[in-house]
């Protein structure tokens, strides 16, 4: 057997792939973790340690799936982070590209907030009496996560593996594994995430930045969890 030969050039995107599978793993084995939840549940009453639980693992997430392989990554290549796209530019096309599909996205969501398949499971904090320090904190976990989402998928794994595979074959492997990810949500978000997952690799490397990404993810989350608590039967803001 011929052992394939090894290649500096090799070295950047096996890091990022090892990096947001090793991320997500952890990220996603303690989300689900009964052991984990139940610590919570026992501390902070069933309703309330569950709304804490995945608070906490939605942060645990930007860490693990976003900022901690960042840190790794910079400090083992030496690049910064304007080679993964962290980077203030092409303002006018980033904010076109923005407002562009929150036209698109706001009306959507609010009208498929409504529908009861979605109300099932949105918000995902299940609380029947929301205060408004909660609904911030809610807010913020989603940007937190979704920070350290867009930072491993339109950031260090797309950018990484540009350079070696191309950007078409980068863009369609980048969308696979967005949609992997996606499959212990539900069929719907996961067949869904393939589209969206080209689009945003397609904005990321026509703009050079990952803010597009960020904040076109944050418009469908939040739009999403703000309709979906304001049309809920049994739930309210006091």
């Amino acid at each position: 057997m011929n052992i394939p030969a090894w290649s500096t050039t090799f070295l950047e995107p096996v890091l990022a792939f090892a990096l947001v599978t090793i991320g997500f793993s952890i990220y996603h084995f303690v989300s689900i973790s009964t052991g984990v939840k139940s610590k919570y549940i026992s501390k902070f009453g069933k309703e309330r340690g569950n709304t804490r639980f995945l608070w906490m693992t939605r942060y645990l997430g930007a860490m693990t799936i976003g900022v901690l392989p960042a840190i790794l990554l910079l400090v083992i290549t030496g690049k910064s982070l304007e080679d993964y796209g962290v980077a203030f530019k092409n303002h006018g096309l980033s904010l076109a590209w923005i407002g562009g599909l929150a036209c698109i996205i706001i009306p959507m969501n609010f009208f498929n907030s409504k529908k009861e398949k979605n109300l099932a499971f949105y918000p995902n904090v299940r609380e029947k009496e929301w205060t408004k320090k909660m609904v911030a904190t809610n807010a913020f976990s989603w940007v937190a996560y979704l920070f350290g989402y867009e930072l491993m998928f339109r950031g260090l794994l797309l950018f990484a593996t540009v350079p070696l595979l191309g950007e078409w074959p980068a863009i369609i492997l980048n969308a696979a594994i967005y949609a992997l990810v996606h499959v212990p949500k539900n069929l719907e978000e996961t067949i869904g995430a393939i589209p969206l997952g080209v689009i945003l690799c397609l904005i990321t490397l026509t703009t050079g930045t990952i803010w597009v990404a960020f904040f076109v993810h944050i418009t469908l989350a939040l739009s999403n969890f703000f309709f979906s608590l304001k049309h809920h039967p049994e739930m309210k803001v006091i």
